[in-house]
């Protein structure tokens, strides 16, 4: 077993790797739900069975899944011997004792690959899921095999915005900040045909209500979005010319879009100009400078 000590710094080190992974796969417009790491091995007979190393998880969102394999469950997974892979197993079927890795497609691509490599391998895999990588298992290390290296490996993938080391609330930043860009480039886009969606009573009740929810969100642009979608929504059931009137949210997308055009010639006026910090990623600190503003 990995010692306490080791097993936190590899679970921190697997997990920013993951969220470098899921800042790669969000800002190509692919749903992902969350992050996990796992850097302490258990001798348990399951683990035994199904994972005999340290390990981590891009969890994708199960709507995303059911459009490419509608009759099975998916998910993008890294394993500390052998890589990368995307596994698949029938509906029902995860956690009944079925190996995990019997049908898994694999990367092969080395250890550690690039987030790149990883984001084009779920692209192939979204093509063709079953044609993508390899169903033959690689192997780069041996089960518990020079761990404290394994970590410094690994910790290249590491960031400390802010003072903060933790890779939970750096994922939380970027699906936050991802689905922000979104919304506003979707309300910016020009595209602005009125549209007649029918919807039952109860359905945009739920919609509101979901809305509502997401207005409770820590990550206050995001939460802002919500609060003026939800509104404009509402005071627009049963009143002629309402679209034209209550449009708030496309009001405040427009502002944050000017925002971050501003932040974004500041920065490049920097960079021109020699001053550009170490490591710093412009167009990142553009939505960051934004958000925060907002």
């Amino acid at each position: 077993m990995a010692e306490p000590a080791l097993a936190d710094a590899l679970e921190n080190a697997i997990g920013h790797y993951m969220t470098a992974v899921a800042e790669k796969l969000l800002a190509e417009g692919t749903p992902v739900s969350s992050v996990s790491a796992w850097g302490r091995y258990d001798d348990d007979e399951d683990r035994e069975k199904h994972h005999n190393d340290v390990e981590g998880n891009v969890n994708l969102n199960e709507s995303f899944v059911r459009r490419i394999l509608p009759d099975a469950e998916a998910g993008l997974h890294w394993s500390g011997t052998s890589g990368w892979c995307l596994w698949v197993m029938p509906k029902g079927r995860v956690g009944t004792g079925d190996s995990f890795y019997d049908g898994a497609r694999w990367l092969g691509a080395g250890l550690i690959p690039e987030p790149d490599r990883v984001a084009a391998f779920l692209s192939s895999w979204q093509l063709d899921p079953h044609a993508a990588g390899s169903s033959d298992r690689p192997f780069y290390r041996q089960p518990l095999q020079d761990l404290p290296g394994l970590c410094e490996r690994l910790r290249v993938y590491r960031r400390v915005d802010y003072g903060n080391p933790s890779y939970e609330l750096r994922f939380d930043n970027a699906r936050c900040g991802a689905y922000y860009d979104r919304t506003v480039q979707a309300l910016t886009s020009r595209d602005d045909d009125i549209v007649n969606v029918p919807l039952r009573r109860s359905e945009l009740k739920a919609l509101l209500h979901l809305l509502e929810f997401a207005d409770g969100s820590s990550h206050k642009p995001v939460r802002l979005f919500a609060h003026y979608l939800a509104g404009d929504i509402a005071q627009r059931r049963g009143e002629p010319g309402s679209v034209n009137e209550h449009h708030r949210a496309l009001a405040y997308a427009i502002e944050a879009k000017e925002r971050k055009e501003q932040a974004e010639r500041r920065q490049q006026k920097d960079d021109d100009g020699g001053r550009r910090e170490p490591g710093r990623d412009p167009g990142r600190t553009a939505t960051l400078d934004t958000a925060a503003r907002a």
